[in-house]
Formats: C-alpha cells, structure tokens, sequence
C-alpha cells in the first residue's frame, strides 16, 4: 500500500478514481440543468457527471501544478482519494472520500496522515467539514485539527504542525 501524490494527471487511472467518487458524482446528478439531459436516463446522465469531473481534474485543477491529488492505493485499487487546493499561504482539503467497497478499514485515516506528514511542515492545512459529517469532524479532530470558524453548514478546520 502506497500514497501517491501527484499535481499531474499522467499516470492517474481515471476509471479508478472515479470509483472512489461514485457516490458523490451520483449526489452530483440533481445539479444537471433540467432540459439539457434525459432526466429518465440516470445511467447516462451519471456517466456525463463522472465525466465532467474528470475533465475538471483534467482542464481545471490541475492545470496550474498547484494542486495536488493524494490517492491510497494498494496492487489492484484505488483505496481513497483527496484534492489540495493551493490557497496560497494554505492548502484547502477538498473531497476525502473512501471507496465504498474498502470502508471501514482506515484507509481515510491513512491517507489523511499521509498528507498531512508531508504538506503540513510546508503549510496550513484547511478542511471544511459538514456539521451533519460527523465521521469525517471526528476523523479530522482525531488527526489534529482545531475548529477555526462556525459556519451555517460547516465547520472551517484548521490543521498546523506548530499549533
């Protein structure tokens, strides 16, 4: 088992990857604008929401080299999966998500550390959390992260090596 990490798409299994965010894509379904897809074809429609977001990957994250994917990865699998988002004097945890044939394992825990071992000596580390995603707050707290702000919906945490 390995983490790779990765502001390039060469060499990324995007059929993969795109397991790992199966779930979030079919959540992602009811975004699609009414009248530009057959709304009855939720087969369809799920394959042109998983490929828009490859294409973002692809087109939009990580164009600038700035961002990064973190991925756990194991002989045959993609085990899970999270963006950083340069902020520029922070990274922006986005979309840590287990693929849902390997939770329960510890792979988001793993892959968390990780990433945290190697980017929270260089910068903040910032994650917004859902308050009703009380598996991934209790996950991020476990790690080290501190609430830094109360919001409507989420909670904006905060993780730094020296804090």
């Amino acid at each position: 088992m390995e983490v790779v990490f990765t502001n390039k798409i060469d060499g990324i299994d995007l059929d993969k990857l795109m397991d790992i965010y199966e779930e979030s894509n079919l959540e992602n379904l009811y975004m699609v604008k009414s009248g530009l897809y057959d709304k009855s074809d939720k087969g369809s429609l799920y394959q042109k929401v998983r490929q828009a977001y490859t294409d973002y990957l692809k087109n939009d994250f990580l164009k600038s080299g700035k961002n990064y994917l973190a991925i756990l990865i194991d002989e045959k699998s993609y085990l899970s999966a999270l963006r950083l988002f340069d902020g520029g004097k922070y990274f922006l945890l986005e979309a840590l998500e287990t693929n849902p044939s390997f939770r329960r394992k510890g792979y988001g825990e793993k892959l968390l550390s990780k990433v945290l071992d190697n980017f929270a000596n260089r910068e903040e580390i910032r994650s917004e959390v859902g308050k009703n995603n009380k598996k991934s707050l209790n996950l991020h707290k476990k790690l080290g992260f501190k609430i830094k702000e109360e919001r409507e919906k989420n909670y904006l945490l905060v993780f730094k090596e020296d804090s």
